[in-house]
């Protein structure tokens, strides 16, 4: 009897084991099938505690033309045309091993999350061959990214040094289609890049344009995307472009559920939207009717189609669940602002050429001054557009926390949504509340990273 409970036991462990490898191999092979096929399809892919990035330089066909340019990818050097999708849950602790293999020297910025100081990456050097582990625990979920922080930031985020990075639910999980939208552009040169850095405004939006090649995940006809009737989709929209807004038109009305990483208190339903350098915009996509059609989503001259499967299936429901947001705007709407920044431009003279220097408060960075605030307390900072320049607007991103917009020239906006990055318009005084958590010196600067280049950048010291 025991000889047979020993052959039992044994033969149980070997099937297990078996078993066991065989679900591994098959999730091997979906996970190379889904990299080969569409990698920003996030639907079936796994989260992981576990993440290793490698920073290279390599040539690709982007948007059918061929382009030295840097990918962020995985040991394999799969090629993520917008870099690999990092995909953690939150909650959980996710170790990131760094490695710069790119022959340039570079760093990496969690844009958006809610991390300690000493991991948010602007202040660590990445130098050639050099490795850095980051230890994050995601605190919220949502739509985030990694990108370049390294000056000049414009070039090293114009030629790819970014990725996506989703912090996933249980929810999320619901989604019959999860799609990353990663939004970029090739232009004819940096030069150019520059010079119309910010100038796409509603009525002067220069996607699409002959200079300009937009991009849906690093190409200009984006992978398919399908869905069926009873069914529904949520679609992550990043701007990774350097300098340019962008402009998304669908054939259809979709539900906004989130900007920036965050779910809305009040979602709505539109069928374009414009997007800033560095924001994200998450959106639900339900679709019903026995015809099956195929519609075509575009971003200036990139577009990606989606195939609608028709059946006779009713609307989904959604699984979204809205954000109870604490108003922050009751904390300081009494008050003058804490922290005021005007924001300028001007041309100068350098040697030959004409130099523009991007300012706050009348200085370029690093001459900026530093604004020292209370870890805890709630701050109201005034963001006046002072440019001269028509239709110019400054996407001003800051560091370490999340803030509300509550008023424009001293009119109550009623808004809870949080902002990680927002426009802020030329001839308009936008105040914010914010509030930081984590002490540290956090950074502020203008999204258009060639502003940011160019000296539109200070920080917050939090103590």
């Amino acid at each position: 009897m025991k000889l047979k409970k020993k052959v039992y036991l044994g033969t149980f462990v070997l099937a297990t084991t078996i078993l066991l490898s065989s679900c591994s191999s098959t999730n091997n092979f979906k996970d190379k099938q889904q990299v080969k096929e569409d990698p920003y399809n996030i639907t079936l892919k796994e989260s992981r505690t576990n993440v290793k990035i490698n920073i290279i330089s390599t040539t690709s066909k982007i948007a059918d033309k061929k382009e030295r340019h840097y990918q962020y990818t995985d040991e394999s050097e799969n090629n993520y045309l917008a870099g690999m999708p990092i995909i953690l849950d939150k909650g959980k602790e996710a170790t990131i091993k760094v490695s710069n293999k790119s022959s340039t020297t570079t760093n990496v910025h969690w844009h958006g999350l809610s991390i300690p100081n000493n991991q948010d990456g602007p202040d660590i050097t990445l130098n050639n061959k050099g490795e850095k582990t980051f230890k994050i625990t995601p605190k919220e979920s949502g739509t985030f990214w990694v990108h370049s922080h390294y000056r000049p930031v414009e070039t090293q985020v114009t030629k790819g040094m970014y990725a996506p990075i989703i912090i996933r639910t249980e929810t999320d999980k619901k989604y019959d289609l999860d799609e990353v939208m990663m939004l970029g552009d090739i232009q004819e040169s940096n030069e150019q890049n520059s010079t119309m850095a910010g100038m796409n405004m509603d009525d002067m939006d220069m996607s699409g344009s002959a200079s300009i090649t937009d991009t849906i995940n690093g190409k200009k006809i984006a992978s398919n995307l399908k869905i069926e009737g009873g069914q529904i989709g949520k679609l992550r929209f990043i701007n990774a472009s350097a300098n340019n807004f962008k402009t998304i038109k669908f054939p259809f009305k979709v539900r906004v559920i989130a900007k920036d990483g965050y779910n809305l208190e009040q979602v709505y339903e539109t069928q374009n939207f414009n997007i800033a350098p560095g924001q994200r915009l998450d959106v639900e996509v339900v679709l019903t009717g026995k015809e099956s059609k195929t519609y075509t989503i575009k971003d200036g001259n990139a577009k990606v189609k989606l195939i609608y499967k028709g059946n006779d299936k009713s609307k989904a429901i959604s699984p979204f669940i809205p954000l109870k947001a604490d108003n922050l705007e009751k904390y300081v709407s009494d008050k003058a602002p804490d922290i005021s920044m005007k924001l300028t431009e001007e041309m100068e003279m350098n040697g030959s050429e004409m130099k523009m220097r991007e300012m706050i408060n009348g200085e370029v960075f690093p001459n900026t001054e530093t604004f020292n605030v209370k870890v805890g307390q709630v701050y109201k900072v005034q963001f006046e557009n002072a440019d001269k320049m028509a239709g110019m607007s400054h996407p001003m991103h800051i560091h370490g926390a999340h803030f509300q917009i509550i008023s424009k020239n001293g009119h109550p906006t009623n808004d809870t949504t949080w902002y990680d990055t927002y426009p802020m318009d030329q001839g308009i005084k936008t105040d914010i509340a914010i509030k930081f958590d984590e002490p540290g010196v956090w950074m502020v600067h203008c999204h258009i990273l060639n502003h940011e280049d160019n000296g539109m950048m200070t920080s917050f010291t939090a103590k």
